[in-house]
């Protein structure tokens, strides 16, 4: 009986203290914003593909996390100062989940959808599908 009670306790804890999908993706959005790259690293898978459509700075497909940090990072607070998101609305279907987003920074205010794929707990893919004529009109040299 006491092997029955902690295991449950333990199935309890890890149930409990797991970070749901959503959650884990909201964490990325805050990291990805305040350039902690290594907790923004945390939480995606090692073989992470990072894909933008578009001729922007930070378009293409990636390979994991090391080169979204060093070849897109910082790119975003360079190129769109103060760039900050607000979910407008998320939508999960499996491990895919859809966040329809406002983007805004110094003149820039658009909506975009991006794509998360999940794996584990933790991001395996990201799409973004940007409004890239609005980014590129906003976008500081």
């Amino acid at each position: 009986m006491k092997r029955i009670v902690v295991g449950f306790l333990l199935m309890w804890s890890t149930q409990a203290f797991a970070q749901t999908d959503l959650e884990v993706i909201e964490q990325a959005y805050a990291t990805f914003g305040v350039g902690d790259a290594e907790g923004w690293a945390a939480l995606h898978t090692d073989d992470f593909v990072w894909t933008i459509f578009g001729d922007l700075p930070q378009s293409g497909r990636r390979v994991g996390t090391q080169s979204v940090i060093d070849e897109v990072l910082g790119v975003f607070p360079e190129r769109w100062p103060a760039l900050a998101f607000e979910t407008i609305e998320t939508f999960a279907a499996g491990e895919v989940v859809f966040v329809h987003t406002r983007m805004k920074a110094d003149g820039m205010d658009t909506e975009s959808l991006h794509m998360f794929k999940m794996r584990d707990g933790k991001i395996a893919a990201f799409t973004a599908f940007d409004d890239t004529d609005s980014m590129r009109r906003s976008m500081v040299d």
